[in-house]
């Protein structure tokens, strides 16, 4: 019997220091300064949702939204603003992510070689770590359509203007902070063209929301259904401003984690983690789209949060990994063109994933602000 159970012993033993072994050994040393007054996202959404809306000739970001449904879900704000306007919204939860937001990957840890303890992440941010320099080379190893020089130049051009002014964050310029929340509230509110808002009234989505929708809900003017039959089943349906499939065991529980641990005693607030299929229609296809707005730019924090944890040098950019060794966390730069599989992505403009759509999405980010 002894004989026996040295074999498990060992075997446990071996597998003790794997968790440690991602275990944040210091906090950041970077100091990125006092947060922006509560209200600058108003100024950001008053700025670029009317750009955005001229780029795209239509109305979508500025249109003055109604609740249609109780969704209590678009009531859990620090301010007395109306959020009424997806451009609010969007340029609301880019503020709250310009700070360290819990990324709640965990869940998907043993996947990307990272962490499965959400308390073992290092924090990430939109402006915690600088973007990535990209090449047809780097992206050939992080992507599988590579698109056009001219639009590698594009990535470039906005990656360049976020790092010269997170550096002058860093120096202690808030009015910089100030313009790279512009920055990103133009950066997602162009990105819910290229996933919905260009389509959110059409006549299939209407069809599809009277399939699916659950009793007592009707689907709000801006808020897209459609049903990708390239999917399996259980992600054929997508919702809302940034498209999420309402599934409890799909790519939302990191939002809906983050999400509660952000609204914390306020029960109205809280998403249940086994909510059912129609709940959570209910709450990604909210009058105000406030989960799904948090959801589209948490998204992006995911990604980062997988390429500054990972031990893995393949997802991550080529750049963090020098001479045989990947960059301590707080020392990589992050990226948004990462395939789906390789870096955690949910959204395909990223990744260029119809051969046009990252095109479409960097010519309005840094085309609509003229």
């Amino acid at each position: 019997m002894l004989v026996m159970k040295i074999p498990t012993i060992l075997l446990l033993l071996s597998l003790m220091p794997i968790h440690r072994a991602f275990a944040i050994t210091a906090p950041p040393t970077i100091d990125l300064g006092p947060d922006l007054n509560a209200d600058e996202y108003l100024n950001a959404s008053s700025m670029v949702g009317p750009t955005v809306d001229l780029y795209q000739k239509q109305l979508e970001l500025t249109k003055i939204r109604t609740q249609v449904n109780p969704d209590e879900i678009d009531k859990c704000y620090t301010d007395n603003s109306p959020h009424d306007q997806f451009a609010d919204q969007i340029s609301y939860y880019s503020q709250m992510m310009i700070k360290d937001i819990p990324s709640m990957i965990g869940f998907i840890g043993s996947t990307y070689k990272t962490s499965s303890n959400d308390a073992d992440l290092f924090p990430t941010s939109l402006i915690r770590h600088p973007l990535c320099a990209v090449s047809k080379s780097t992206l050939s190893k992080t992507m599988k359509k590579v698109p056009a020089q001219r639009t590698i130049d594009m990535l470039n051009v906005f990656a360049t203007t976020v790092n010269k002014l997170r550096t002058s964050v860093l120096n202690g310029d808030q009015k910089a902070k100030a313009e790279l929340l512009f920055i990103w509230s133009r950066f997602f509110s162009c990105l819910a063209y290229t996933e919905s808002l260009s389509t959110a009234d059409n006549s299939t989505s209407q069809s599809v929301a009277a399939l699916y929708s659950p009793t007592g809900y009707r689907r709000p003017a801006g808020v897209e259904f459609y049903e990708d039959a390239a999917q399996p089943p259980v992600s054929r349906l997508n919702v809302g401003t940034y498209q999420f499939t309402p599934d409890k065991t799909g790519n939302i529980i990191p939002c809906i984690k983050a999400w509660n641990s952000l609204h914390t005693g306020t029960q109205s607030c809280s998403i249940p983690v086994n909510a059912t299929q129609g709940e959570l229609i209910k709450i990604l296809g909210s009058s105000l789209q406030s989960f799904n707005a948090f959801c589209g730019v948490h998204k992006l924090i995911e990604t980062f949060s997988v390429q500054v944890n990972t031990t893995n040098s393949g997802a991550t950019h080529p750049s963090n990994f020098v001479d045989g060794k990947l960059k301590p966390a707080e020392l990589r730069c992050v990226s948004p063109h990462f395939q789906a599989g390789k870096a955690y992505n949910h959204f395909g403009p990223f990744q260029n994933s119809t051969g046009s759509n990252m095109e479409a999405l960097f010519s309005c980010s840094l085309r609509s602000q003229n």
